[in-house]
């Protein structure tokens, strides 16, 4: 074969591999769905340590997850969990914080709150600097993992649609998810994340539905070896990673079904884990995370599909759960 022949033919074995094997786009993907670094992931404040109060239009992203009573007079919100915002219209949460409460438009509606700070004022202010008005929202419909299991539990997430598409602020905005591969590949083995909330959980601090603090609060926690994390843990999988030091103290600021998040080098923040069980206050060492980077593709064909549903069309399955 002569010199000339041999390019040609390896042209066209290079124009061949192309057609068969398209190069995968964020649009082929269906990530074009999620908002860009940028868009999500900014938090116009100074990190505040320790466990503490965290600035007014801190961790835009965080979500409370609560039910309202038909007919209460007092139109009170029981809070039972967290979450995060994730685009303008959804919202990630764990899959157990639905776990007995079946909406029910004749008895009880769920809420999901974005844009709080102070849960006990309205609207919230640091002296003279106040923030916008938190805002509730019905909710449209929600999607649980279809293989959740809750004993043991495993694959606990799920995907809440709101009524209707939030405008962005400096206090009310998405977090950004690890789709790229190199976050996706980071080890959590000492990483430093940070948990967000208001210590809400499915049993309460006392007596359910009660938060331990009236404000957002945020603590630094160490990630564990999954090895490490394994040993005391038998039933962790792969899909799953422990994050925590110890200390009671940093152990209950967060929200079941709230986001466990990392700044990045580019200056923005990811969620790489939801708060899933063993999260109690002094329950252990650490508090276990269903790993976000194991349900991308969970989450992103979720999103599409129920992005193009309208509100009326949300079917018994999407209602009750899995």
């Amino acid at each position: 074969m002569s010199a000339k022949m041999a390019f040609l033919s390896a042209v066209a074995l290079i124009i061949a591999t192309l057609i068969v094997q398209p190069v995968k786009t964020a649009e082929s993907q269906g990530l074009h769905i999620l908002p860009e670094p940028g868009v999500c992931g900014v938090s116009l404040t100074e990190r505040v340590r320790g466990g503490n109060k965290t600035a007014l239009n801190a961790h835009p992203w965080a979500a409370l997850f609560g039910v309202r009573f038909v007919g209460d007079p007092t139109g009170r919100i029981q809070f039972i969990c967290g979450g995060s915002l994730i685009t303008d219209q959804f919202v990630l949460t764990a899959a157990h914080c639905y776990n007995g409460i079946i909406p029910d438009e004749h008895r009880r509606k769920v809420v999901i709150r974005l844009g709080e700070w102070d849960i006990e004022s309205e609207p919230d202010c640091i002296d003279d600097n106040c923030a916008d008005r938190a805002i509730d929202f019905e909710v449209a419909f929600y999607r649980r993992h279809e293989e959740y299991t809750s004993n043991p539990t495993h694959n606990d997430l799920a995907l809440i649609k709101l009524p209707r598409k939030v405008s962005f602020t400096e206090f009310i905005s998405p977090v950004c998810l690890p789709v790229a591969e190199e976050l996706q590949k980071q080890s959590e083995t000492g990483k430093i994340f940070t948990v967000v909330g208001w210590g809400t959980t499915e049993r309460g601090t006392e007596k359910p539905g009660f938060y331990s603090s009236r404000f957002k609060l945020e603590a630094d926690l160490p990630g564990v070896d999954w090895d490490t994390c394994h040993e005391l843990v038998p039933r962790l999988w792969p899909s799953e990673f422990c994050a925590g030091n110890g200390t009671e103290e940093q152990a209950c600021k967060g929200d079941s079904g709230g986001p466990l998040v990392a700044i990045e080098d580019d200056g923005y923040w990811y969620q790489y884990g939801i708060v899933s069980y063993g999260f109690a206050c002094g329950e252990g060492p650490y508090g276990m995370y269903a790993r976000v980077s194991s349900f991308i593709p969970w989450i992103v064909k979720n999103l599409n599909e129920m992005n193009l549903k309208n509100n009326n069309d949300a079917d018994e399955n999407e209602l009750v759960g899995s």
